[in-house]
């Protein structure tokens, strides 16, 4: 039974979402302004796609930070609207004095709320954005506030929201209302498979980042003689295993993720749902894959040109997906033999190419870096360190909140952080790496202990 938008999301958030939509309609030209990663260029797709239904012409950007830098370029625009997306709860100062009408559609949460701007995100109303709600898919709210013809931009959404790592473990929460809407629309058709490329296993075991196995991925003469002691041809496909070869070779690479100390969310990844896309005519897991690797080499207009259904995008995304794979497993295997630096609460590593600090962090902390210690990746720059942390389930469970530690020690040393508890960034002059991570360090403690109680 096909359900409507008031049986899916809090009736705060649709009012807040249809007040942003208003703004849509008295403007011919629109400025989308993103993040540059899977989330934010999804997030750019669904609203160029969403937009141009509407007869709306649209310019679209896709940028690392919204920060003075980016402001001062929009304060100088003439705009009729402005739409930003996956950003702009934590830069309400920079947008309030833009000259024209702004909406905001973020899922980080949100230091405070405006008068001046169509603030749209889930916190307001219970709902956590670092599990329950992406950039992308409080943007797919938006777009299908402004028509329900948008039912079809389930894919981009889906591959926001698994770039976000939000479907860890399953979607849950608001994106599980709309995606279980989009299953019974047929627009998305769930398969239950082992997470591995449609590839040889042998090359698909070999160029596995998620899940990430200690000691085969990024070696192919490892993983085909780990094959072939198990009985199993490395040229063969999973789909060209029969039913008792695939049981096999998952409970064997299973109890490979718990040999080597991965955090029990990393086996969600090894088995789960991958959905195919009707009107994209792909795995929304592949498509997530395609628009990674192109954000992180710099090519985010490409990526977003494959969300938008350009095929020519799409064989040129390909051999970025090839170039992407090989360099973060060439930061994963390295650090699996050099180890990262501990501290007493955090543990850290260095990394020469900042696009790619985040997903080996968190690669590697779901997979095989010391569970006890959230990690931070820190690329140092021209004038500046860059900074990405990720921790676990556990962590958070445990009263860690990176988004708080990173913005803290960020600013005491004239920089500037933030981001989700469980996933987060800063930048910080350069040289003030040691006093940022000592800081940081304090701050994680401070956490794990927990508030003080009463009376002592």
């Amino acid at each position: 039974m096909v359900k409507g938008l008031d049986d899916l999301a809090p009736e705060g958030l649709l009012d807040r979402a249809r007040k942003a939509a208003g703004l849509v309609d008295d403007a011919a030209r629109v400025r989308i302004f993103c993040h540059y990663d899977p989330d934010g260029t999804t997030s750019a797709s669904i609203l160029a796609r969403a937009l141009m239904r509407r007869g709306k012409r649209i310019h679209a950007t896709m940028a690392h930070a919204l920060d003075g830098t980016s402001a001062a370029r929009l304060q100088e625009e003439s705009n009729e609207l402005l739409v930003v997306s996956d950003m702009g709860s934590g830069q309400l100062d920079l947008l309030e004095s833009l000259p024209y009408p702004v909406v905001v559609l973020d899922h980080h949460k949100p230091i405070r709320d405006s008068e001046k701007i169509a603030h749209v995100n889930p916190h307001f109303f219970g709902v956590d954005g670092a599990r329950e709600m992406c950039g992308s898919t409080t943007t797919w709210l938006f777009a299908l506030v402004l028509d329900e013809r948008n039912w079809d931009l389930a894919g981009p959404a889906m591959a926001g929201a698994i770039g976000d790592k939000q479907a860890l473990g399953g979607f849950v929460g608001v994106n599980a209302a709309l995606f279980d809407e989009a299953k019974d629309r047929k627009v998305v058709v769930p398969e239950r498979r082992l997470a591995l490329r449609d590839l040889p296993i042998g090359k698909a075991l070999t160029l596995s980042i998620e899940p990430y196995f200690r000691g085969l991925s990024g070696r192919p003469d490892a993983a085909a003689g780990f094959l072939r002691a198990l009985g199993l041809d490395p040229e063969a496909s999973v789909r060209d295993l029969d039913a008792g070869g695939r049981r096999k070779l998952t409970s064997i690479l299973a109890a490979r993720l718990v040999e080597q100390h991965a955090a029990p969310e990393a086996l969600d990844v090894l088995v789960a749902d991958r959905y195919w896309v009707e009107p994209d005519q792909m795995y929304a897991h592949d498509l997530e894959a395609y628009v990674n690797s192109c954000d992180r080499l710099g090519r985010e207009g490409l990526g977003m040109a494959v969300c938008l259904g350009d095929r020519e995008a799409l064989s040129r995304a390909e051999k970025l997906l090839d170039e992407y794979t090989s360099k973060v497993l060439g930061y994963l295997v390295s650090l699996e033999s050099k180890g990262l630096f501990p501290k007493k609460h955090i543990q850290f590593f260095y990394c020469d190419d900042a696009s790619l600090a985040g997903v080996v962090a968190g690669t590697g902390m779901l997979f095989f870096f010391d569970q006890t210690r959230p990690t931070l990746g820190l690329s140092v720059l021209d004038g500046v360190t860059k900074v990405s942390a990720r921790g676990t389930r556990a962590h958070i469970a445990a009263g860690v909140d990176l988004a708080v530690a990173l913005r803290e020690a960020a600013s005491e040393v004239s920089g500037n952080g933030g981001g989700h508890n469980i996933a987060s960034g800063a930048t910080i002059p350069k040289g003030k790496e040691d006093r940022f991570l000592a800081r940081v360090d304090e701050i994680v403690g401070r956490q794990l202990e927990g508030p003080p109680v009463r009376g002592q």
